[in-house]
């Protein structure tokens, strides 16, 4: 697992984020059971920012690139390490997906001196 954290601003400036990124071979996402789990996936984050009241989950996008595809979710709330310390034992089951990322966005604070 790649784990960073990250400075980066969300979408307001005291926002954080927690984004998974699950990279998958070109034609993967074409299996219909890779994409119910895709999909699976995304209930359950849903429902675990939900019911935890950690912040809120704004959903996933696909991407296709060269070679492969990705799916990434995205969680916001005022503070990423909850969010992550939240969804952390379902993160420990993507382990076995060859290659997947977990990125902790710090929210910026801007001084106006």
């Amino acid at each position: 697992m790649d784990l960073a954290d990250t400075l980066s601003g969300g979408k307001r400036q005291d926002e954080q984020a927690v984004i998974i990124c699950l990279q998958f071979p070109t034609g993967k996402l074409h299996d219909k059971k890779a994409l119910n789990a895709v999909f699976d996936l995304d209930t359950i984050l849903r429902e675990m920012v939900n019911e935890s009241d950690v912040g809120f989950y704004e959903g996933h996008e696909f991407y296709k690139g060269y070679g492969e595809e990705c799916v990434t979710f995205f969680i916001y709330g005022e503070d990423a390490s909850r969010i992550y310390q939240e969804l952390k034992p379902v993160l420990q089951f993507l382990h076995r997906l060859q290659r997947f990322s977990v990125i902790k966005c710090y929210a910026r604070c801007l001084n106006n001196q």
